[in-house]
């Protein structure tokens, strides 16, 4: 509706084009603030209101991310959220709809893991087509971990149990710390230099996100990245993803699975072995069977019996063939030599010598170059001159051009 040029709105339009403008505007925001209220729903959604010394904004953590969560929400908690804002159409309030909600510190940290993913993720660090394939019988696997703990007693005792024949190298190093990024990078290039491993196993358990931190170094990633031995990676819990384990060739949800990936269990390899064992020996028994049957058909027809008669059929058949190869060479032969006939006497036709014998003569200069006309000589040239029975020398005395 237009009075006096003015367009009327509806509260909905209005409502709409508010929302389009804040969706679009405000995407992908990272705020910090306080939660000062927090109630879960039965639908799974959470609904909260942040405040900071001024302001308060209305919040919500739909289910799908709010199942993800690994820090839940709780009334006093300082928090670094991260989402997009929208209009809540039905009360005209705009809310922040947040994906990732962390402890304020944590925060940081993730901001600074996001970036480095995007920057790794960009230069192909990532990529599907650069993973290598796990060896499925590795005769060593070198373990990259903390000498403590029980991640590299799971390995060990996994691996004794599905292939104990495979032996292990370890490199103890920490897992965690000041110094932990630049021993896991380190131990990643000298398994690279020994050269002797088909796979690589770098793990460590569960812990928080600060624990996990050297893992998300881009030393370790790209140290992970360059390793001509396939990596496994077993880090933290299945929930946590750290950088290095988008960097590894297969990335195991526990340090269990990491050695039971890495090693085909030998018990299975036999029974494989002995399944293959049968099915082949079983297909050779039926082949057998076959041609056995083929040949006791073959004892049962009539040329087994008197094989005079079949001598005689083929006798016969290849008197027949023989007779007509002779018909048909000799057919061959005679056309053929009509050929050659009417050949010889087209080349005796064209022979030069032939033309002689009718009286004409061939000049060359001395050269030996065939004279055609006048211009090819001048006076007092040697000019031979072929004829049927000889040659003659002269010189040239006088040229004239004719036109023929």
């Amino acid at each position: 509706m237009n009075i006096a040029g003015h367009s009327i709105l509806t509260i909905t339009q209005v409502a709409n084009q508010v929302k389009y403008t804040l969706e679009k505007n405000y995407a992908n925001l990272w705020i910090q603030g306080e939660i000062a209220s927090c109630k879960p729903y039965p639908s799974g959604h959470i609904y909260l209101t942040l405040k900071d010394g001024q302001s308060e904004l209305s919040a919500v953590i739909f289910s799908p991310y709010a199942k993800q969560l690994k820090h839940k929400p709780v009334s006093g908690l300082k928090v670094t959220v991260n989402g997009d804002l929208s209009l809540y159409s039905p009360r005209g309030q705009f809310q922040l709809q947040i994906r990732n909600l962390y402890p304020t510190g944590q925060g940081e940290l993730w901001l600074a893991y996001e970036a480095l993913k995007e920057k790794l993720e960009l230069e192909g660090l990532f990529s599907q087509e650069s993973k290598k394939q796990i060896p499925r019988f590795p005769r060593r696997i070198g373990i990259i971990t903390s000498s403590e703990g029980a991640v590299l007693r799971d390995i060990i005792q996994v691996l004794n149990r599905r292939a104990p024949h495979v032996s292990c190298l370890i490199y103890p190093v920490s897992v965690q710390g000041q110094y932990a990024a630049g021993e896991i990078s380190k131990a990643i290039e000298s398994m690279n230099q020994y050269g002797k491993m088909d796979t690589l196993i770098v793990g460590r358990g569960g812990g928080s996100l600060e624990d996990l931190w050297c893992f998300n170094d881009e030393q370790v990633v790209r140290a992970i990245f360059a390793s001509h031995i396939p990596v496994i990676t077993a880090i933290g819990h299945e929930t946590d993803t750290t950088l290095s384990d988008y960097a590894a060739d297969y990335r195991a949800p526990t340090p269990s699975a990491a050695a039971e990936i890495a090693a085909e269990d030998r018990q299975e390899t036999i029974q494989f072995l002995d399944n293959i064992s049968e099915r082949i020996y079983s297909a050779s028994k039926q082949m057998i069977v076959v041609h056995n049957e083929k040949i006791d058909s073959f004892h049962k027809r009539h040329g087994f019996f008197k094989p005079h008669l079949v001598l005689e059929q083929w006798d016969e058949k290849l008197n027949d063939f023989n007779r007509r190869l002779k018909q048909s060479t000799q057919s061959t032969f005679i056309s053929q030599k009509r050929k050659v006939d009417s050949l010889q006497d087209k080349i005796l036709l064209l022979n030069p010598k032939t033309q002689l014998k009718r009286g004409f003569a061939i000049a060359t200069d001395s050269k030996n170059n065939i004279i055609f006309s006048p211009n090819q000589v001048k006076v007092n040239d040697d000019v031979t001159v072929q004829v049927a029975r000889g040659i003659l020398k002269t010189k040239v005395k006088e040229g004239k051009i004719q036109n023929v």
